[in-house]
């Protein structure tokens, strides 16, 4: 691995952010690969989101056929056939000789169908886990832990797996229930960031382009309600215009302080100093596996996220 100091570093993309059509995804999805061998980074962590968004078998030969870095897939447990979807992803994989991960999710419901939203996340997960641990054992297998941390945390003991946690408010204690529920596990993070020195624009920023992914945490959802506003982005897309800074009034506002705290929690953004030591400071927590999700999808943010966490692991003389 490129990645010393036991820590692993990897961009997270989501091909919903690539356009409607599957050619220039997997496009888009080439060219960050090669990005992220070009910033330094070990993995390229792709989320598909909708079902029909996962990557056909010939796309997967391609992708990992150019690719340099490891690549890891996203796989939602309650989707309808996503056995079948895996099993085609991973013989793709075996027949090239290429080591492959794959995250496992139960799936946000933004995302399924009612019958899928039915299933239940913690018997799809198993399910879904003993199939890829049977059929594909060489796997690199990551869970995803949001909303499930006590399955995510029995699984990845009796399976090696690599609970996946999300920048949040509950992160800290999540972390603290898998390490005590066995501290052998290795634990990854998935944090959305903004490398920029334009602080007027940073928190604006932030508010415009992750409001879906703000308000879908449930704690955000409810203290929205706590300060009498209805959480949808229609509301938030009302008080955060696109085109037109953040308000000095709403800002000093109680809402204000509260989208402000809550950026803090979910996200990491500033100058890329201050970016490189809230990283530092987070993997001093015990992370094996770090994850950066662009919140502005450019060249750029991938290059100067890999200089952040390089510049954390650089081999020191012995």
């Amino acid at each position: 691995m490129k990645n010393v100091l036991n820590y692993f570093f990897g961009k997270a993309t989501k091909l919903s952010r690539f356009g409607p059509s599957s050619g220039e995804r997997l496009l888009r999805s080439l060219k960050v690969a090669e990005l992220c061998n070009k910033a330094g980074l070990s993995a390229h962590l792709i989320d598909s989101e909708w079902k029909w968004y996962y990557l056909m078998r010939y796309e997967v030969e391609k992708l990992l056929s150019y690719s340099k870095v490891l690549t890891i897939l996203t796989f939602t447990a309650r989707h309808r056939n996503i056995l079948k979807i895996l099993h085609q992803t991973l013989a793709a994989a075996e027949n090239l000789n290429k080591i492959i991960g794959v995250n496992i999710v139960a799936g946000n419901k933004v995302y399924l169908t009612s019958s899928e939203i039915n299933r239940n996340p913690s018997k799809a997960l198993i399910e879904t886990i003993k199939f890829i641990k049977k059929n594909y054992p060489k796997t690199l297998v990551f869970i995803g832990a949001e909303g499930l941390i006590k399955t995510a945390a029995q699984l990845a003991a009796e399976y090696e797996l690599i609970p996946m946690l999300i920048l949040d408010r509950e992160f800290k204690s999540n972390l603290e229930y898998i390490k005590d529920f066995d501290k052998t596990i290795k634990t990854a993070l998935y944090a959305p960031y903004l490398i920029s020195k334009n602080y007027p624009r940073l928190l604006h920023d932030i508010l415009v382009r992750l409001a879906g992914y703000i308000l879908r945490r449930r704690w955000v959802q409810k203290e929205l309600k706590a300060l009498g506003y209805e959480p949808s982005l229609k509301m938030l897309k009302e008080v955060v215009q696109e085109k037109k800074p953040l308000s000095p009034k709403l800002l000093s506002s109680k809402l204000g302080t509260f989208l402000v705290n809550a950026v803090a929690d979910l996200t990491i953004y500033g100058e890329h100093k201050e970016v490189k030591e809230k990283i530092k400071d987070l993997m001093k927590l015990n992370l094996q596996y770090f994850f950066g999700f662009p919140i502005k999808e450019n060249e750029y943010q991938i290059l100067a996220f890999g200089e952040c966490v390089n510049e954390l692991t650089i081999k020191k003389p012995l």
